[in-house]
């Protein structure tokens, strides 16, 4: 085997490794960055193979990774048989393939108050449901779950392909605000349909965004706000982490009362 001890080969090898468990684990070049506690534009070097990197922020990008050092510093070995070509099918196919799955989904949302798992992101959260342990509460004007002990929680979800902020209510007032007050939040973060984490943010969390909204609702006259927004980043810097994935897609529940 030819060796390997040139600074620019070791760097490509470096950089093809983090590319690939990074779209392995789903995470934009941010988003690893924000794990290992490094510059984004760092990653960037190190991916572009442009940066010497040190072994203490290789350390730090496997752990984010969750994968070894010696993982990033690995030769892919070209496989000695071909792959075996995929199987081609057309949309109608592929609904009609998936279409039983879809309806036990359905099934089991139905025993959880989901009756449209396509409507209102009633499959994302059915997964919040099934991991927190919480109960869905029908209606839309009270809070969105309760635990076994009656607290009730807000819940919201994020995609994070396609925004880094979460919605709240499209009449904010001091009415709704009150009512917020007296819950703890869960944030569900989301990239596509895969649930990447979970946090809870309890009231005194959000209180400069409940302040914040009631002072504009009065310096407005008491003009109602139109959905403003909680940053993901805030949700991140403030909450306390309850779940994070793994990054095979699989779920698993967490006990609430210990977080």
């Amino acid at each position: 085997m030819e060796l390997l001890n040139k600074l620019e080969d070791l760097l490509l090898i470096i950089a093809g490794n983090v590319i690939k468990h990074r779209k392995q684990l789903g995470l934009t070049q941010e988003e690893l960055a924000y794990k290992a506690e490094i510059d984004r534009t760092y990653i960037g070097y190190i991916e572009n193979a442009k940066q010497n990197i040190s072994i203490e922020k290789l350390c730090e990008i496997a752990k984010a990774l969750k994968v070894d050092v010696a993982d990033l510093l690995k030769r892919e070995t070209k496989p000695g048989i071909a792959p075996e070509p995929e199987a081609k099918y057309d949309a109608i196919e592929i609904i009609n393939l998936i279409y039983p799955s879809l309806q036990m989904l359905q099934d089991l949302a139905t025993k959880n108050g989901i009756h449209d798992i396509f409507q209102d992101n009633g499959g994302k959260l059915l997964q919040v449901l099934l991991i927190t342990g919480l109960s869905d509460l029908p209606g839309r004007e009270g809070n969105d779950a309760v635990d076994a002990e009656g607290n009730e929680y807000e819940l919201k979800s994020v995609n994070v392909s396609l925004t880094k902020s979460f919605s709240t209510h499209h009449h904010m007032n001091p009415v709704i605000i009150e009512k917020y007050r007296k819950v703890n939040w869960i944030f569900a973060v989301y990239r596509g349909i895969e649930i990447v984490e979970i946090y809870k943010l309890i009231p005194e969390d959000l209180e400069p965004y409940y302040s914040k909204w009631e002072s504009k609702w009065h310096r407005d006259g008491g003009k109602d706000i139109n959905n403003p927004k909680i940053p993901l980043k805030y949700v991140r810097e403030v909450g306390k982490l309850l779940y994070e994935s793994d990054g095979t897609g699989k779920i698993r529940r967490i006990n609430l009362k210990e977080e």
